[in-house]
């Protein structure tokens, strides 16, 4: 049993300096910029400038997040079950107020004669907002980036179900399985959106969203000179419209108003994730290993068309998505260890490991046109060599 409170004293200082004028006939800049060199001007009071020398756009405000909670949480074991338990309550204020009932609960029971402990447990969960710039988006100051069009809605915690069932079991003595199916639901599933493609962003939250998917993990500790892991993920994730709660301005706004049923996928959809890692001692002082990495891509949602993309990130990195599909191409990556142990006594250790990632050199595109209209991009293949030694 126990409780706690959270009082943190929230500051936002954003100084943003626009650019160009909506009006600029080249069509290569953002209308947004324009909009919010307009709102510098009436925020700070100064009188339209010439061009390029443009006033920044400024906004500060603080207000106090407090968050408090009470919980209760026993274990009970009696024979071969396991049983958790708990309850929590908790309450939000910063610009909305809330508060949630969460209870909890776990059982387990093992079979000792086959090894095997199945396990089944629930959750409810109180997400509370993002802090990223949500006093900014709920100020009357941004709305005056486009006064009107613009859409705003309370952004409220999302509170949701989270269910899981397993199993944990040992074969052939030394083979290790570890199992998991689970389901989510959840309601105002807090997402984030920006203006236009410039650098502010904020949160904002959708209708619902369901997560489903199983896991499941083979692991061999050591078995004849021989040690490794094998992992694989399914998983999918759809959100539901409309949007429930956030800032949105202009097209967004437009979009966000029309779009009233219907779903897409979570931005964090990867429907197919393989990981596996060997490692065999050679002799006692040294040993090989390798590992291979598999997944099949997240969604993306790129506001432009091919060409554009082309233009804006060059071929390589379009190579690897498809426009057709909404989806990053598969990805497929080999890489290796050798660790040979120097010298072994009672006061020191000398070890020499080498690696190598990525060796088949796949351009790893990870996020495609994400948040801040940027991708975020793995390492390609390298090499690194190690000397650790521990006294």
């Amino acid at each position: 049993m126990g409780a706690e409170t959270d009082n943190i004293f929230l500051h936002e200082n954003t100084s943003y300096l626009a650019t160009a004028d909506a009006d600029d006939d080249s069509g290569t800049r953002p209308a947004s910029l324009g909009r919010l060199r307009r709102l510098a001007l009436r925020s700070t009071g100064a009188r339209p400038a010439d061009d390029g020398d443009n006033e920044p756009f400024t906004y500060q405000d603080q207000r106090p997040d407090l968050e408090q909670s009470i919980f209760i949480q026993d274990r009970i074991r009696l024979n071969n079950w396991t049983i958790s338990a708990g309850l929590r309550w908790d309450h939000y204020q910063l610009v909305v107020k809330d508060q949630g009932v969460q209870p909890r609960f776990s059982i387990a029971r093992s079979f000792p004669r086959a090894n095997t402990v199945l396990h089944f447990s629930y959750d409810r969960i109180f997400q509370t907002p993002s802090f990223e710039n949500i006093l900014l988006s709920s100020s009357t100051q941004i709305e005056s980036i486009d006064p009107g069009d613009f859409l705003r809605l309370p952004l409220k915690p999302s509170k949701g179900d989270y269910y899981e069932g397993g199993l944990s079991t040992v074969f052939a003595k030394h083979w290790k399985l570890d199992a998991n199916l689970y389901r989510r639901f959840v309601n105002d599933y807090a997402d984030d959106d920006q203006i236009d493609n410039t650098t502010i962003s904020f949160p904002i939250s959708f209708r619902k969203a369901i997560i489903y998917g199983a896991e499941a993990k083979i692991t061999v500790p050591d078995w004849h000179h021989f040690s490794g892991f094998a992992s694989y993920s399914y998983m999918v994730g759809n959100v539901w419209n409309p949007v429930t709660g956030g800032i949105f301005l202009s097209d967004n706004a437009d979009e966000a108003a029309a779009n009233l049923s219907g779903h897409f996928p979570d931005s964090q959809d990867q429907r197919h994730s393989l990981r596996a890692r060997a490692r065999y001692e050679i002799v006692p002082r040294l040993w090989l290993a390798f590992g291979t990495q598999y997944d099949t891509g997240l969604p993306f949602d790129f506001g432009g068309d091919r060409d554009q993309a082309l233009a804006q990130y060059g071929p390589e990195i379009i190579s690897r998505v498809n426009f057709d599909r909404g989806r990053i191409l598969p990805s497929f990556q080999v890489s290796a260890s050798a660790g040979l142990d120097l010298y072994t006594s009672e006061r020191m250790k000398m070890h020499l490991q080498a690696d190598g990632e990525n060796l088949s050199d796949v351009l790893d595109v990870i996020d495609f046109g994400g948040l801040f209209s940027g991708n975020a991009i793995g390492p390609p293949r390298s090499f690194a060599l190690r000397l650790t030694a521990n006294f």
